[in-house]
């Protein structure tokens, strides 16, 4: 008998309810509820659904307060001890032990020790010999070491003629000492900074005997040449500095400031200065060496972008109450050019003669106590007075380049070393009071901080000049303070204007205005008035009650963090008006 489709799966299904005593078709009961069935596995995941758009950005917290200062590296030490002829050594020895200054009290202690290792004389020397070998130096550890390259060769200086065989017990370096003439070359595995130093063994085996002295490592440079960038060149404004073929910017540097050291690996090289994305000009390749100092200048030639390349010497050692200082040439259409320089303008002396443009001088080193700067055009005198004192400070390593701007002669003084600041030496202002007008009230001016206030003819409220605050990095201030006396009661005013990041949650940058001394002024209490974001030009006054002594500070200080605008402060325009309103 043949069965449909759906006949034979009616049949198959009646055969499976038989043995629940029903008949398929006919009229049935509901049985009771079966046991629940163990559960199916779970079904694939599902897509998963569109992001949601991106919520607001919450406001920014408060800065986080400082982290504590991490702690000193720890230096490898080594220790000797003599071993007497005996069971260990036959002819006697030195016992050499190393390990890690753990309590940093510079002694390698006995729980300190890491491994020793008995070297042991040979047949004594004297036998053989007149004398006994010995050491009596080692010369070239005075040289530059540089992190992961070979020194030049290291002479083991002794008492012998023959052929020397060296090895070597300490961490933190390999030893070449293959030529055994005594010589070797040590490579630092890692760069070591101040207050680090490594210890090391050398074991010298001749026909004379052995003999063991120590030495010690305190310095391993990064191995890299460093390069610093100048730019004055009027006709462009902020650029960005690139590596030739490439868009990353290694630096961005506004007209008339400097940007470095930067860090480069030694090579060959070419630089691009981009404006508004166009290569506004190239410099020509050239070989930045190892542990080499270099600065690289745009500046206009016939208005036109042209380049310079300086190589700095920041290494050789200043005698005390010194600078050192190199005068460069960088004022298109001045001729040759003098250069005058002393305490003040009686004492002044020629330090440059006949500077031709496009030229530099050595470095050489000066006296330090220089107040008074002139440039000899010939015959046409420009002076330069009223700048602070670290721009030509004790231990300073400087380039100063003559360079146009507004039509007239300027000095940049480029910084090669933290003992000052850079500057621009403004030809014709007197002192930093004439700037302001603080000279009229009579006022003393003093300057501090991170960064001292200098002159500048950029912005202004009145007369040519203002007071602008120093360059300074997170964490920093520059503040001027002014004291004077008023002799009746009546108004000090002044102007002033900031460009900084704007207050959120709390004062990050800005400029705060105190009635204290420079060192006590504070943006957080104890202040008169602060501003920050684009402020313009505004007036301030301030009511002087009684006749006295008074003294103003104004403060630009830097939060952690973040730097909006030109990150700087001005005032100008300081006035006092006799009577109360």
């Amino acid at each position: 008998m043949k069965f449909g489709t759906k006949q034979g799966i009616r049949l198959l299904i009646c055969a499976m309810f038989a043995a629940g005593a029903v008949a398929c078709g006919g009229e049935v009961e509901q049985g009771a509820t079966g046991p629940e069935g163990p559960a199916g596995e779970q079904g694939p995941q599902g897509e998963p659904g569109e992001d949601g758009a991106p919520g607001a950005d919450g406001e920014d917290g408060e800065d986080g307060q400082d982290g504590e200062d991490g702690v000193d590296g720890l230096n490898s030490l080594i220790a000797t001890e003599a071993i007497e002829p005996g069971a260990v050594c036959a002819n006697g020895g030195v016992a050499i032990s190393t390990g890690v200054d753990a309590n940093a009290n510079g002694t390698l202690d006995e729980d300190e020790i890491a491994s020793t290792e008995n070297v042991c004389n040979g047949v004594d020397g004297s036998l053989l010999c007149d004398e006994a070998l010995a050491i009596s130096g080692i010369t070239g550890l005075d040289q530059r070491l540089f992190a992961g390259y070979a020194s030049d060769p290291i002479t083991v200086e002794t008492n012998g003629d023959g052929a020397l065989n060296l090895s070597f017990i300490g961490q933190g370096a390999e030893f070449d000492a293959s030529a055994g003439d005594g010589t070797f070359t040590i490579t630092p595995e890692a760069i070591i900074e101040e207050g680090e130093s490594l210890q090391f063994v050398v074991i010298a085996n001749g026909e004379c005997g052995t003999a063991v002295t120590n030495f010690i490592i305190d310095a391993v440079e990064a191995p890299v040449a460093n390069i610093r960038l100048v730019h004055l060149f009027e006709g462009a404004g902020e650029v960005d500095v690139a590596l030739t073929g490439t868009t990353d910017a290694l630096a961005t540097i506004d007209f008339a400031s400097a940007e470095g050291p930067l860090e480069v690996d030694p090579g060959n090289y070419s630089f691009d200065l981009i404006a508004e994305d166009t290569v506004a000009g190239t410099t020509d390749p050239a070989d930045f060496a190892l542990g080499g100092s270099y600065t690289v200048v745009a500046y206009s030639n016939a208005g036109a972008l042209d380049f310079m390349l300086l190589e700095d010497d920041v290494v050789s050692p200043l005698a005390d109450d010194t600078f050192r200082l190199r005068a460069i040439h960088a004022a298109d259409g001045v001729g040759n050019v003098a250069i005058n320089a002393g305490a003040d303008e009686a004492s002044a002396a020629e330090i440059v003669a006949d500077l031709a443009f496009g030229a530099a001088t050595d470095a050489t080193d000066v006296a330090t106590g220089v107040g008074f700067v002139q440039i000899d055009s010939a015959g046409t005198l420009f002076d330069y007075v009223g700048f602070s004192a670290t721009t030509f400070a004790d231990g300073a390593i400087a380039n100063a380049f003559a360079f146009m701007m507004g039509g007239e002669p300027h000095i940049f003084v480029q910084q090669l070393s933290e003992a000052g600041n850079d500057a621009i030496l403004i030809p014709g202002l007197e002192t930093l009071p004439v700037s302001i007008g603080a000279d009229v009230l009579n006022a003393t001016v003093r300057t501090g901080g991170s960064a001292e206030w200098y002159v500048t003819d950029e912005t202004v409220s009145a007369g040519d000049f203002s007071a602008t605050s120093g360059d300074i990095g997170p964490n920093q201030t520059s503040w001027i303070e002014v004291t004077f006396e008023a002799t009746e009661p009546g108004v000090f005013a002044f102007d002033w204007s900031v460009s900084s990041e704007p207050e959120g949650y709390s004062f990050y940058d800005g400029l705060v205005f105190c009635d204290t001394e420079g060192e006590s002024c504070s943006h957080s209490s104890g202040f008169i008035e602060r501003i920050s974001d684009e402020i313009d030009w505004t007036n301030v006054t301030y009511e002087i009650e009684t006749a006295g002594s008074y003294t103003f500070t104004w403060l630009y200080r830097k939060d952690i963090s973040g730097s909006d605008g030109q990150d700087r402060g001005w005032i100008d325009n300081l006035t006092f008006t006799p009577g109360l309103p």
